[in-house]
């Protein structure tokens, strides 16, 4: 009688312990679980950052590339803050280059007829600006837009530490063909003198 009354209770110590060990193992994977996400969420997070920052570079690249090939082909530049053209050598063809938000847009002309168009896309927020540093020189900044989690009504600070890249392109001076050299004056007024001084001997 007494053998038949023991036994239940180590039944119920003996399920109270497998219900721990239950508990335990449900806690441990949930936290295996959990901490598998977050590494699966970081590395797919760093490989988007990395495949945009790659595009954003090879923008950027482009974009200089046709940005000083004009410049060293133009003669002339008309500049604004959001607006460029270039003037080249032939009568009529010039390249304009636009700023409109995030995206910068060039296009070829020759006597009004769009020759060729092309678009540079960075990301939104992203501030693009001309600025004529003197007669001959353009200077184009690429400001890359505000860090997450900084505050709007700070613009001069946020201004201060963005990240931001500069070109600056020279552009040669007008050249008008057929133009005779400035020494040709002195040299007829040289003949004139000599024809005076001769006249007078």
């Amino acid at each position: 009688m007494k053998r038949l009354m023991c036994t239940p209770p180590r039944r119920q110590r003996r399920a109270g312990t497998l219900f721990h060990y239950y508990m335990s193992y449900l806690f441990l994977t949930s936290v295996l679980l959990t901490t598998t996400g977050l590494c699966l969420h970081t590395v797919l997070k760093a490989d988007r950052l990395d495949d945009q920052a790659s595009r954003s570079l090879k923008t950027l690249l482009r974009m200089e590339g046709d940005f000083r090939a004009d410049g060293q082909d133009a003669v002339d530049v008309v500049s604004t803050a959001t607006e460029l053209t270039f003037h080249l050598p032939k009568a009529g063809d010039v390249v304009r280059w636009a700023v409109r938000d995030n995206v910068l847009t060039r296009e070829k002309r020759s006597e009004s007829r769009l020759i060729s168009s092309d678009r540079f896309v960075f990301r939104k927020g992203t501030s693009l600006g001309f600025t004529a540093e003197n007669e001959t020189a353009i200077r184009l900044r690429v400001t890359d837009p505000p860090r997450l989690g900084q505050s709007d009504t700070k613009d001069a600070a946020v201004a201060e530490h963005s990240l931001f890249v500069e070109i600056l392109v020279v552009v040669r001076s007008v050249v008008v063909p057929n133009t005779p050299p400035p020494a040709a004056a002195g040299d007829e007024s040289g003949n004139a003198a000599t024809s005076e001084s001769e006249g007078a001997n």
